[in-house]
């Protein structure tokens, strides 16, 4: 459930919009050190996303 948590954490994040008392809240229970490693990992597979969805793409139109 930590992970799920962390996820959305970072969802938010990427999406810029957040209130303060529930910023405040989850990182009052969340593991700090894992959350950079998340936010690392969701922007890799979110860019590795558009990258393959370009090729797509790409291939498709030539």
């Amino acid at each position: 459930m930590n992970f799920l948590k962390l996820l959305r954490i970072v969802a938010w994040s990427f999406f810029g919009v957040r209130k303060r008392a529930s910023h405040q809240a989850d990182m009052a229970t969340v593991k700090l050190p894992l959350l950079p490693v998340v936010a690392v990992a969701l922007a890799g597979g979110f860019g590795a996303l558009l990258f393959s969805l370009a090729r797509i793409a790409a291939s498709v139109a030539h």
